[in-house]
């Protein structure tokens, strides 16, 4: 079968539904309670901050295309034992994030049936593994349609609402530097995802062109319906009864009505949908990158491609053990909380040896000086993550330093 490549729509598709994922519909009215009026600025100033990120991941991208994205650039960086650590930090977010992020869809959809959240989460577990064995064209495509969706109907039901509420409009309070700092920490984990945009790299029409345009529309999109949100939230939220809390699924009540709290669980399911197809996506194909390369002793078969140039080996392994993790959420040996609190930790790892790989590699100053003062920023978010999550990070590192590659491997030519 021909193997067909993305250009730049298919590629913004894959990458703003998981990229906005469900943090468009929880982070809006949490950054509003903690930092009121002055919540309108932390967007305006995070979305600056997500152009940065993912301009700079887009260079390494180009920079280092293949498979195994931005760790490729992390080893011209650092060598191969920080390669192999940052692949364990992003291997270890996308053991336990995607979960994660299908129990919070099952949430949703539960819609007070009762049923609990791991055997909701287990047919769409199934839906999703079916689409990642497709071409990745088709994965593009289901992408992009949902992305529009939610584009159309936030956006839709936050200019609506901004209309209806814009004679509310109030000063911004006194400045506080406590509150606006933690706003901007919640509002942090919208940025990430753009780092895994180079594993799809050997799968995309002239990358060079590609890639660049697709992050230009991208975040264009991103920014344009994460204001609306934003603004929408910060609009309505003073004319909700005292005593209750706002949500997102108030901003489309003027366009569905009855019917939002049913649309808006479609929303939320579709988008967590996107942002597993994305990230087991990208780390099956890093896997399959790291068997060729002999990395963590994987079997040769998980480089082996399907028909559809997909890592099957790999796909299908990554979501047996995601259906391992469901059934342990069921019999509470698992909660959404700790699986979080795991993959938040190595995401940001994961990031942040991306960063500092920018930071020795990338010419342009301009990129050059935010990737130094997104390095600080996320270091800074990563000493708040757990303890324990923190405390395996290190011991991960640890254990890297101390590990001593094959000698047939540093004896392989490296490109």
């Amino acid at each position: 079968m021909q193997h067909k490549k993305i250009g730049p729509l298919l590629l913004s598709g894959l990458m703003i539904g998981p990229i906005l994922g469900s943090g468009i519909i929880i982070l809006p009215p949490l950054v509003y309670a903690v930092a009121g009026n002055w919540a309108f600025p932390a967007w305006m100033l995070i979305v600056m901050v997500s152009f940065f990120f993912a301009s700079i991941f887009g260079q390494l991208s180009l920079l280092f295309p293949g498979d195994a994205g931005v760790m490729d650039a992390v080893e011209e960086a650092f060598g191969p034992r920080v390669k192999k650590l940052a692949s364990m930090y992003l291997l270890g977010a996308v053991l336990f994030g995607p979960v994660a992020v299908m129990l919070t869809a099952s949430q949703y959809l539960q819609l007070g049936s009762g049923i609990h959240i791991a055997l909701i989460a287990l047919p769409i577990l199934a839906l999703c593994t079916w689409l990642l064995l497709q071409q990745l064209t088709s994965i593009g495509s289901f992408s992009l349609l949902i992305s529009s969706l939610v584009v159309v109907t936030l956006f839709g039901g936050g200019i609506t609402t901004v209309f209806q509420h814009h004679q509310e409009m109030t000063a911004l309070p006194a400045f506080s530097g406590h509150n606006f700092g933690y706003a901007l920490l919640l509002l942090f984990w919208t940025v990430v995802g753009w780092e895994v945009v180079g594993n799809y790299s050997a799968d995309i029409q002239s990358p060079e062109k590609t890639i660049p345009r697709a992050i230009a529309f991208s975040v264009s999109i991103m920014a344009l319906v994460s204001l609306t949100v934003a603004a929408a939230i910060q609009l309505v939220a003073p004319t909700v009864t005292q005593g209750h809390s706002v949500d997102v699924t108030a901003i489309i009540t003027p366009l569905f009505g009855n019917t939002s709290t049913i649309v808006m669980a479609v929303l939320v399911a579709s988008l967590c949908m996107t942002s597993y197809l994305l990230f087991t996506g990208a780390v099956a194909r890093l896997l399959a990158s790291m068997a060729v390369e002999g990395i963590w002793f994987l079997p040769r078969t998980f480089a082996d491609k399907s028909q559809n140039n997909a890592p099957a080996m790999a796909i299908i392994s990554l979501t047996l053990f995601h259906a391992v993790v469901l059934v342990a959420v069921y019999f509470d040996l698992a909660s959404i909380e700790k699986l979080v609190a795991l993959a938040d930790g190595f995401f940001i790892a994961n990031a942040l040896t991306g960063i500092l790989a920018a930071v020795k590699l990338l010419q342009s100053r301009i990129l050059k000086a935010a990737s130094i003062i997104l390095a600080c920023i996320f270091t800074g978010i990563l000493l708040h993550a757990s303890p324990v999550v923190v405390a395996l990070i290190v011991l991960m590192a640890l254990y890297c330093c101390a590990y001593r590659l094959p000698a047939w491997y540093r004896s392989c030519p490296k490109n």
